[in-house]
């Protein structure tokens, strides 16, 4: 097939940019004649709590993109447009996550369309995890003139049928696991000693921005009743902080915890990124709201024994059994004995990460290069 996808990739940064490029490269080895149109420019600096939007290091992985859009320049909407006629597609794949989109990609939907065209959303949330009053009709306006949609959760599923409960053309697809980052080669203790962590420890790592959605207080509690339990885990918080931090501190300060959590406040590039996760023990995905975790995949692919709360409920993450405990959300208790239970766990092995990496791309790639004639309703 002849698949156009429109959103971010190299040299953005974060799990979205990093999974559209993995995408696209895959469907490319798969034999698929894509084009990737990429952004000129994503958000204006007051939008984007981050110190940059951009990660040119080294290691990451590339595909060949156009960077056309701006999404708040409408020439270069029509710019988009023109590129993705010129190439004519059996298909269109957009990205969708954030309303601030919503114009541009409305714009580009709808004259896709009319051009005969066919366009797929492909969602990672329908709706932003910090709503605001407008964006449940900037999704459905954006969304609802697609010819088809596919969906990472059953959660996710049905918030989108919330919005368009007309719409039959759904199809589902775990997201897959993050698998490219190099090993670092380096045993754990090497790796401790250069980030300063205990040797004598485990570690429990949380990683990614920090929002409020992602329960990072939750965990900070859960760590404070492993401590009183006489645990000798320590707590990794890796990430830059996309929500007040001071709280943070005095939380940890307040639970007796100042010495056994380890902060690095910063965005990690991915050519970084291993020393982390082999240095650790566990993961943990402590989400109190969303549908998925990037990080969390990102876990998998290290073969990291890992605890996540059932809002994160996809297909792939309750077939992982015991390697990944599932918890309620907010439940300080029970993620603590969890994790616990976890700290017990071997890691997996190479042989068995390969296979589970090598499998969960295949369903994804399937629903991405669907023919538009054999899209499977419900």
């Amino acid at each position: 097939m002849k698949i156009s996808m429109i959103g971010p990739v190299y040299p953005y940064r974060g799990g979205i940019a990093y999974f559209t490029t993995l995408l696209a490269k895959k469907l490319s080895e798969a034999g698929h004649d894509v084009q990737m149109i990429s952004f000129k420019k994503q958000y204006p600096a007051w939008l984007y709590p981050g110190e940059s939007d951009k990660d040119h290091s080294p290691g990451r992985e590339k595909v060949d993109a156009d960077y056309v859009l701006t999404p708040l320049n409408p020439i270069t909407w029509r710019q988009t447009l023109q590129a993705v006629l010129s190439f004519q597609p059996d298909k269109v794949i957009i990205p969708w996550w954030v309303t601030f989109w919503g114009p541009a990609f409305w714009h580009i939907i709808t004259r896709l369309k009319r051009n005969g065209i066919n366009v797929s959303v492909l969602i990672h949330n329908t709706m932003p995890h910090e709503a605001r009053f407008w964006d449940r009709f900037l999704t459905r306006h954006t969304l609802e003139p697609a010819d088809s949609y596919i969906v990472m959760t059953e959660k996710e599923k049905q918030r989108l049928l919330a919005l368009l409960p007309d719409a039959d053309n759904i199809e589902s697809a775990s997201l897959p696991i993050f698998h490219a980052f190099k090993h670092t080669g380096l045993p754990k203790t090497e790796l401790r000693r250069q980030l300063d962590l205990p040797a004598d420890r485990d570690i429990v790592l949380f990683f990614g921005f920090i929002r409020p959605y992602k329960g990072l207080h939750v965990l900070i509690d859960a760590m404070q009743i492993l401590t009183e339990r006489g645990s000798q885990a320590d707590l990794l918080v890796v990430g830059e902080f996309w929500d007040q931090k001071q709280p943070y501190l005095t939380h940890i300060s307040q639970a007796g915890l100042s010495d056994r959590v380890h902060i690095f406040d910063s965005y990690i590039p991915d050519d970084e990124i291993a020393a982390y996760f082999e240095t650790s023990d566990v993961f943990a995905a402590p989400y109190i709201d969303g549908t998925q975790s990037a990080a969390l995949k990102t876990a998998f692919g290290f073969g990291l024994p890992a605890v996540a709360t059932d809002v994160i409920n996809d297909d792939m993450v309750v077939s992982m059994g015991e390697h990944c405990k599932i918890v309620p959300a907010g439940d300080a208790d029970s993620l603590a004995k969890a994790i616990e239970t976890q700290l017990r766990r071997e890691p997996q092995k190479q042989s068995q990460i390969d296979d589970l990496v090598a499998r969960s791309w295949e369903d994804m790639l399937a629903a991405v290069s669907t023919h538009p004639q054999e899209v499977h309703h419900g």
